[in-house]
């Protein structure tokens, strides 16, 4: 026999010992495939269903608006004589924008102050002669006293005459006739004492003096307004005057917002406004800048717009460095709770896969892989909308290698 033959031989009977090897070895018929996997379960981790209340947030667009806006405008007419405050500047309350030539309220304060002098010193005269005329009265009154008490004494006396003889009648009837014109004249001066006392003698110069002085107070209030003055603290944002310019009463010459404090102006739909009742303050965004605000609800209608279907929502903001500028677009944020609380996991629990949410849920010493329908997130919680009926446990860690069905011991967090 030759060498190759031999060796061919060899190779032949390797072979055949190899594959009878391989047969010997392997799986007996029946037997599965994993039945040399370790029988030992897998550690887990694992924590119950939580319930929450969810707050929904809607991200309104608002307005800035200045709290308060006015108008300037002017009272009276004149020429322009200067130009205090250009646009943009910022204004006090009553700080002077502009002047108006004063030269006719000038020649009128002259006139007023003649009339008040002459009302003044019409009336003093008026006093004095009052004062005379009730000392004048008093002295004749008293006078008239004086003659009739000696005209009774004399009357007495004749009487005796008369009734022992000593006169005539027609004596003591002239006598008579004399004492009762006495007496008439008395009542008449105190007729005229009582008339100065009970009536006003001073009542026309009163008037006429009361007269001047509110000529007076009229031309110094009409005097204020040809210095035009700023009817607020602001930013005059509107002023076209210049000097020279004549203005017509009525005019408006400027506009002042208050801008240290602004409003937010924004119109709900009826949903969201069923969601502001009761709320006092709202966050606000500025899209820009992302720099977030919190203003205090300070309007809230209870009707809505018949054109719009809208309710109008105001908010106030401080706003001292000036940050909000008004006619700028803000996002509101407008928080509204769920009527009832849902179920939450953490959202690492949850393992998508082929298109679907499911969690694993610890059943005495196995779990269960299970379909869920998944809702909305906050806090790095999930939340379950089906699926899950909130008495599970789920497992936290090692959920990305179990599979269904799976033995697992729950370890102590």
């Amino acid at each position: 026999m030759s060498v190759s033959t031999h060796h061919m031989k060899l190779m032949t009977v390797i072979l055949s010992s190899a594959l009878l090897a391989a047969g010997c070895g392997g799986p007996k018929t029946g037997q599965p495939a994993n039945a040399s996997v370790d029988a030992a379960s897998k550690v887990v981790r694992a924590a119950n269903v939580q319930k929450i209340t969810w707050e929904e947030q809607a991200a309104l667009a608002g307005e800035v608006t200045p709290f308060l806006e006015l108008d300037v405008t002017s009272k009276v007419g004149g020429d322009v004589t200067r130009v205090l405050k250009k646009r943009g500047d910022l204004v006090t309350k009553d700080e002077t924008i502009l002047e108006i030539e004063k030269i006719d309220m000038n020649r009128e304060k002259e006139k007023v102050h003649a009339a008040l002098v002459s009302a003044t010193e019409q009336l003093d005269k008026a006093r004095k002669d009052l004062a005379d005329s009730k000392k004048e009265i008093d002295l004749s009154i008293a006078k008239a006293d004086l003659s009739l008490a000696e005209l009774e004494r004399d009357y007495a006396k004749l009487r005796n005459q008369y009734d022992e003889g000593l006169i005539e009648k027609n004596q003591l009837r002239s006598m008579e006739t004399r004492l009762e014109q006495a007496r008439l004249d008395l009542e008449l001066l105190h007729d005229k004492k009582r008339t100065l006392e009970t009536s006003n003698p001073l009542s026309q110069g009163e008037y006429q003096l009361r007269t001047a002085q509110l000529s007076l107070e009229e031309w110094q209030r009409s005097m204020t307004y040809y210095d035009i003055k700023s009817p607020i603290s602001g930013v005059l944002t509107y002023m076209p005057m210049e000097e020279g310019m004549t203005l017509q009463p009525g005019l408006q010459v400027g506009k002042v917002q208050q801008q240290d404090k602004v409003k937010i102006k924004a119109q709900l739909t009826e949903a969201y406004w069923q969601a502001a009742q009761g709320q006092e303050k709202m966050s606000f965004v500025q899209p820009g800048t992302g720099e977030a605000f919190e203003g205090k609800v300070i309007y809230l209608s209870s009707t809505a717009d018949p054109q719009t279907k809208t309710f109008e929502l105001q908010l106030g903001a401080e706003n001292p460095e000036g940050r909000l500028k008004p006619g700028t677009r803000v996002q509101l944020n407008l928080t509204q709770s769920a009527a009832a609380p849902s179920m939450a996991v953490p959202i690492e629990t949850v393992v998508e896969e082929n298109g679907g949410s499911f969690v694993y849920i610890v059943k005495e010493e196995h779990v269960e892989k299970r379909q869920v329908v998944t809702g909305r997130v906050k806090n790095k919680l999930q939340e379950i909308v089906s699926g899950l009926d909130g008495s599970e446990r789920i497992v936290t860690q090692g959920q990305m290698r179990l599979k269904d069905g799976e033995r697992v011991t729950v370890a102590e967090q």
